[in-house]
């Protein structure tokens, strides 16, 4: 008798169990421009993103069909919003002025994939503040309207957050995306917090006339030394095989901006980048108290950008710009690259020690490395 009862209790045990893991995969709710925002979209479809989201509970899956979408989706949930051909169309919006904003703690773990996302005033994509965040396979186009240097930028009125912006977030992939046609591409930046381990990879970032196509850039501000990691800084990022063509400013930056900011560590490989307003690759640190060491530049395909006018003496077309206004770089590896079609191939200011010079590749280049 107490073997039966062992036997009944194990199976019982082993049934809750299957039943939790049931519960925990989530469930699909759908949307479609034919549904009704009434119900929990489970049998039948509901008509806004939105009202799915509201519906949802985390873990869930939002599966949008074909069709125009005019709104701005928050989501503060661990949700795989999935679309099938589905643009979301945020012009007009003001609260927020966005396409997707994916924000919070609660958020992490969320993917954003299959949609075409337009017309935002600020970033078409916004991840704040969170983790684990996959934004994959998207048409991002249109978008940060509003910049550069409209009022409505508060934070950062230069760039208005530009097409996908990751504030203050860890651990995410931003990936296969096509960025083309807003004020800017594809920026990381640190007002909140620390943005470190994520990667950018297989995106094509093309003709985002007025910025640069792919930033990594430290806004932290304070005087003394620079911010702990710990506390904020733009590092150890991967930006990986992307193409960043037709940009207005760099076509991929690893800036630091005020007092304080840190951009370290990060390694831009396998990339192409052409016919950009500003150098290929630009490295740039502004002012005193910043960390921008130990970043990492190798086997590029860099041609045909423009000059760097932050650079003293950088006044052709450059393909790769190194620069520290005040404090020097110690360390930063530029290795491997192919560099053609350029007055300047590699022009780096205030920065002693680069690594990796003497494996550069350089076809058409009328200064090859040039070092002030």
């Amino acid at each position: 008798m107490l073997r039966l009862h062992l036997v009944l209790l194990c199976t019982a045990v082993v049934v809750l169990a299957m039943s939790a893991g049931a519960g925990a995969a989530g469930t699909t709710r759908y949307v479609s421009p034919t549904g009704t925002d009434a119900g929990t979209c489970i049998g039948s479809p509901c008509r806004t993103i939105t009202y799915a989201v509201g519906q949802a509970i985390s873990g869930d899956t939002i599966s949008v069909a074909s069709g125009t979408y005019a709104e701005s989706v928050g989501v503060t949930k661990t949700l795989a919003l999935v679309g099938h051909d589905a643009v979301i169309d945020a012009a007009g919006q003001t609260s927020p002025p966005n396409g997707v904003v994916i924000s919070g703690a609660g958020a992490a773990g969320t993917t954003l994939t299959g949609f075409t996302v337009k017309n935002a005033g600020l970033e078409g994509i916004f991840v704040l503040e969170t983790s684990g965040v996959t934004i994959s396979a998207n048409t991002v186009v249109n978008n940060d309207a509003y910049g550069p240097f409209n009022p409505l930028c508060v934070d950062q009125p230069d760039d208005c957050g530009e097409a996908i912006h990751l504030q203050s977030v860890t651990g995410s992939t931003v990936s296969k995306n096509l960025v083309q046609n807003n004020v800017g591409g594809i920026l990381l930046t640190d007002e909140n917090g620390p943005t470190s381990e994520n990667v950018i990879r297989d995106n094509r970032v093309l003709d985002n006339t007025l910025d640069c196509g792919i930033t990594l850039a430290s806004h932290w501000f304070q005087l003394g030394a620079p911010v702990a990691p710990n506390v904020a800084g733009v590092y150890e990022n991967l930006v990986l095989h992307n193409t960043s063509n037709g940009n207005g400013a760099a076509g991929i930056g690893v800036f630091a901006g005020p007092p304080g900011a840190a951009a370290w560590g990060n390694s831009v490989i396998g990339n192409t980048a052409m016919h950009n307003g500003l150098p290929g690759v630009a490295i740039h640190s502004h002012t005193p108290f910043q960390n921008i060491e130990d970043n990492v530049v190798v086997n590029n395909i860099v041609a045909a950008n423009g000059a760097d006018d932050d650079v003293p003496g950088d006044e052709g077309p450059t393909g790769i710009s190194i620069l520290s206004a005040v404090d020097p770089i110690e360390q930063v590896t530029v290795a491997a690259n192919r560099i053609s079609d350029e007055e300047f191939g590699i022009f780096a200011f205030n920065a002693p020690n680069i690594s990796g010079l003497a494996s550069n590749k350089f076809s058409s280049v009328t200064t090859p490395i040039t070092l002030h």
